[in-house]
């Protein structure tokens, strides 16, 4: 009688298989992790060294307005988007601008109700950078012909690399042309400090402009 056992399979052997198979698993979902990398916040390059972002209730359609200034008067608003190495993506209307029609044979309005305006500082070097929240239109109101309730405006101010939320600041505006204080941001050699002036930019510019216009019109 013939002896098989050598053909047979022992225990070993199937455990040495098994632990091949897990080798390969781990092996190939280690393989596509790196090739498919988990996308991160902030993992993009948005070409500025720091990011001044502003937000008040998506459901509003008031215009509220970021206004940013530095120590040399570049002044960066709805009115001039780009100076100084400082610039507006977008002027944020409130609702009246976060719908679009994106098939004319299709009356089709799609919305995105965001409200948000972000001045990126495209520059590190040494300067000092004033920031307020201006209410510009209380557009809601005049549609409703009624009173609307006080906004509350939500201020960041970020360092891009490396990453890190510098300032958050929350502010009332109580009503239609009302104006506040949100930083003073201090850069030098690269380390960032805050002083609580409570200096405006549109209210100063308003009085600027009403004494170059009594002064061309000759009023005392």
């Amino acid at each position: 009688m013939r002896n098989h056992d050598r053909f047979k399979s022992s225990f070993g052997f199937i455990d040495l298989l098994f632990n091949l198979l897990v080798g390969f698993t781990f092996l190939f979902l280690l393989a596509f992790i790196l090739i498919n990398p988990v996308a991160k916040k902030f993992d993009f390059d948005p070409k500025a060294e720091y990011l001044v972002i502003m937000t008040w209730d998506d459901q509003s359609a008031n215009d509220i307005d970021l206004w940013v200034q530095d120590n040399n008067k570049h002044t960066v608003s709805f009115r001039s988007k780009d100076e100084g190495l400082m610039n507006l993506d977008r002027d944020d209307l409130g609702l009246r601008n976060d719908t679009a029609m994106f098939d004319e044979s299709k009356p089709t309005v799609i919305e995105k109700e965001l409200n948000r305006e972000v001045v990126s500082i495209r520059s590190s070097g040494n300067r000092t950078i004033l920031v307020t929240a201006h209410w510009y239109s209380a557009f809601h109101a005049k549609q409703l012909k009624k009173d609307k309730p006080t906004e509350k405006v939500t201020v960041e101010i970020i360092r891009v690399n490396p990453y890190q939320v510098l300032k958050v600041k929350e502010v009332i505006l109580e009503n239609e042309g009302d104006e506040k204080f949100i930083a003073e941001m201090t850069i030098k050699d690269d380390q960032v400090s805050f002083d609580e002036t409570n200096r405006l930019i549109v209210a100063k510019i308003k009085s600027l402009d009403g004494a170059m216009f009594r002064e061309n019109k000759g009023v005392p």
